[in-house]
């Protein structure tokens, strides 16, 4: 169905520039930084150059509160631990009580921030200025359809990848919920049987519960609280990839029969996704006069196993029509894409279907190694032109769907 060439080669050599350009002049993209700042001004510049109108939005965020609560739920299950092997030791009440009352509030903070993206515990840290940039090409006709195409413009947190490499964090999170969760189990048990002392059965269980506390200690250590990664594959080549699409309609002297193609780029994204919630509230109603469809742009690495995210650990579901048209769209390009879900907290999507747009993320399979949060391995010469080349051929083969 392609009506429009490829992305050009030189517009592809123009996202490695731009990419350039970011990392000479924004060191840390951390949220609400001077970096995220200059960043957000060079892609605001270019995009000024081949938009039909810009538009800038400011809105406030608190960075780093999630690395501070997820450091603070460490601690927190090291102390259960410690007051469960007190209580098994002594048969005290108090402590396994207090154990258990902690380990509730420890759950409802993790879920509550780490699966359902709550914000309000992020008043811990200090508020930081960020901001959000919309570039928009009209439709040559009547607009009967939008697609708002989206990128972030900050990096995640770093994370310190021990002994399994990019897996560590996968394999310390799974193992520090099974070990929460027979901690839950063995105070209930030991609070229901009557709090005995140094039985058979509870000290087994304390030493099972003692086994996973290096889990914690490491997990304590993952995030670094104060480096950011360089943002490469999950802010920067994706925001490029972008705007070079844009560049080219606008060189082309092209636009569709009777779709708008907005782009996107949000600030804070790695802050409780504080950009996108921001946008898609102040333009629930200013973008319900046509359909209107979001795709945002997860971490890109390689274009040999991508993925369209519809589903996220919170149980929000995006748009099943959307994920097919770019599943066709793939097809039609002879790319390798599968339809995936996030297996924890919430996914780029989130936010725009939580208002009720229709939206699904597009990025690398999350089968393939993440390394966004690496600043060793992510950098420009890691992905190569041809996924850049293949992933806005993807964006403008799914636009000609959606404009037919």
């Amino acid at each position: 169905m392609t009506t429009l060439p490829k992305l050009e080669e030189t517009n592809v050599n123009y996202v490695f520039e731009i990419a350039e350009n970011i990392l000479q002049n924004s060191t840390d993209l951390r949220a609400g930084s001077e970096s995220e700042e200059n960043s957000r001004h060079i892609l605001l510049y270019e995009l000024m150059k081949y938009c039909d109108e810009t538009n800038e939005q400011s809105f406030f965020a608190y960075p780093g509160a999630g690395s501070l609560i997820h450091k603070i739920l460490c601690i927190g299950l090291i102390i259960c631990v410690i007051l469960f092997s007190i209580s098994v030791d002594n048969g005290y009440v108090l402590p396994v009580a207090v154990s258990l009352f902690l380990n509730i509030i420890l759950f409802c903070v993790f879920a509550y921030k780490f699966i359902f993206d709550g914000n309000l515990l992020d008043r811990i840290r200090p508020k930081k200025l960020s901001g959000n940039i919309l570039g928009k090409r009209y439709a040559a006709g009547n607009t009967e359809t939008r697609v708002v195409l989206t990128a972030h413009l900050d990096s995640p947190k770093s994370i310190r990848n021990l002994l399994f490499g990019n897996r560590w964090p996968l394999i310390l999170s799974i193992c520090s919920v099974i070990g929460n969760t027979i901690l839950f189990c063995s105070q209930l048990a030991f609070l229901y049987t009557g709090a005995p002392a140094n039985a058979d059965i509870f000290e087994a269980l304390r030493g099972i519960a003692l086994m996973f506390m290096p889990f914690y200690i490491l997990s304590f250590f993952l995030i670094s609280y104060k480096k950011n990664a360089s943002g490469v594959s999950s802010s920067i080549i994706p925001s490029a990839t972008l705007v070079s699409i844009m560049k080219q309609f606008s060189e082309d002297s092209f636009r569709f029969r009777k779709t708008e193609v907005c782009c996107l780029l949000t600030g804070a994204e790695y802050s409780s996704r504080a950009g996108s919630y921001a946008f898609a509230k102040k333009y629930r109603r200013l973008f319900s006069d046509v359909r209107t469809v979001f795709i945002p742009l997860e971490e890109i690495t390689t274009s040999e196993k991508l993925a369209v995210f519809f589903k996220d650990g919170s149980g929000a579901k995006g748009s099943a029509e959307v994920a097919s048209v770019i599943a066709q769209a793939a097809e039609n390009l002879e790319l390798n894409l599968s339809k995936e879900s996030s297996l924890l907290g919430t996914a780029s999507f989130t936010p725009f279907s939580n208002q009720h747009f229709r939206a699904c993320s597009l990025g690398t399979s999350k089968k393939h190694i993440s390394k966004s949060v690496s600043p060793n391995t992510d950098r420009i010469t890691s992905v190569r032109r041809k996924t850049v080349s293949d992933v806005g051929a993807l964006i403008i083969e799914t636009l000609n769907y959606f404009d037919s």
